[in-house]
Formats: C-alpha cells, sequence, structure tokens
C-alpha cells in the first residue's frame, strides 16, 4: 500500500465537512422543533417532540456519518449517499408543495447534490476502500494462515 492512499483526499473531507454542516442543520431542526412544540399548541405537544427527536436522531447518524468520512471508514459513503437522495425528497417536496420558502429547497437541493456527487469521486472510492486490499496482520503474505 503506497503513502498516498493513506492521504486523506480533498473530496473526502469536503463530503464529510458538508456531512458535518447537515448535522448541525438537523439538530437546529429539533431545538426549533422542541421550542414550537412546547410554546405552541398543548394538543400538540407529543407529535411535535416526537418529530424533534427524529430530527435529533437525523443529526446524530449525520455526525457518526461526517466523522466516519473524515476517518476514512467505507460505510460512510453509503450512509452519505442514502441521506442526499432523502435530502433531495425533502427539497423537492419542500419546492413542489408550497411548504417552505423556494430558497430552502434550492439550498436543500444543492447541498445534497454537492456532497453526493463529492461522495461519489474515483478518488473518495479508493481512499475509503483502502483498507479492504490491505494485509491484515495475522497475515502478512497475502494468504490465509492455517
Amino acid at each position: 500500500m503506497s503513502d498516498h492512499s493513506s492521504q486523506r483526499p480533498a473530496t473526502a473531507t469536503w463530503a464529510g465537512i458538508l456531512l458535518l454542516v447537515e448535522a448541525l442543520g438537523m439538530l437546529g431542526v429539533a431545538v426549533w422543533g422542541v421550542f414550537s412544540a412546547l410554546t405552541g399548541d398543548p394538543t400538540h405537544i407529543p407529535g411535535g417532540l416526537f418529530l424533534a427527536a427524529l430530527a435529533a436522531g437525523a443529526a446524530f447518524f449525520l455526525l457518526q456519518a461526517g466523522r466516519a468520512m473524515l476517518d476514512g471508514r467505507s460505510w460512510s459513503r453509503a450512509a452519505a449517499v442514502v441521506w442526499q437522495v432523502l435530502q433531495i425528497g425533502v427539497a423537492v417536496g419542500t419546492f413542489n408543495g408550497g411548504e417552505g420558502p423556494v430558497w430552502l429547497a434550492l439550498l436543500l437541493a444543492a447541498l445534497a447534490a454537492v456532497t453526493m456527487t463529492l461522495a461519489l469521486r474515483r478518488t473518495v472510492t479508493v481512499w475509503l476502500h483502502r483498507e479492504d486490499f490491505a494485509p491484515s496482520d495475522d497475515d502478512e503474505a497475502g494468504q490465509p494462515t492455517p
């Protein structure tokens, strides 16, 4: 394994940073959800708190995916792509359904498109799968030990 393959490419760094930014956004949604549930109509408190808990869970998921992307864990790319597909769906629904401002829908779609493009770059793929081709401690010659 060359030393070059052990260096994190800039595309993976940016993908990880964008995932962490999305985690902060979801944390903001969770805080806003708790605030609006507790200050709004009392009949909507359980539903609002449930949605806030879901947003907090999504923020935790994105935090872990962002950290994993920066650490070079191979599962982080799948997590990033799945989230970006969901985020594009939310952006399209926001834009077409009139549920939110157009600028928010465009921001969500652009952020998802950029993050997905970065996560699917060949440099990221090679870097994330570098441990698949490295010999383990048990098998220095590349062959299983009896």
